[in-house]
């Protein structure tokens, strides 16, 4: 049976976490290399990666709030599928066939 987005957003935390984890250690570089760069450098680095922390906080807002479709839409896309097979399946034709073990009068009646 389908994993229902399971593997997705087990997928999708760890890519998270890792994104949350570079940016949090690009702060921590950037403080560790302080000395060796110019104050404007400094200053321009720190706020592109301060920028990209609040988008990367804007999107976990929408992902919490429901406004990430991907496994809702991913799920659509898989009901449909079933629904279309199961479909198939309820003329007494198919199901004699399915029932009869013979796979390839079905494929032929599927593919009609």
């Amino acid at each position: 049976m389908a994993s229902r987005g399971a593997q997705e957003n087990t997928k999708l935390r760890q890519n998270l976490e890792e994104q949350l984890d570079r940016l949090v250690q690009q702060l921590a570089d950037l403080e560790e290399c302080r000395e060796d760069l110019e104050d404007e450098e400094y200053e321009e680095t720190k706020n592109e990666t301060i920028d990209q922390l609040k988008e990367f906080k804007d999107s976990l807002d929408k992902m919490t709030k429901g406004n990430v479709s991907l496994v809702d839409e991913l799920n659509g896309m898989q009901l449909a599928i079933q629904a279309a097979i199961s479909q198939a399946f309820k003329t007494p034709e198919v199901i004699r066939l399915f029932a009869k073990k013979q796979p390839g009068q079905l494929r032929q009646r599927l593919s009609e």
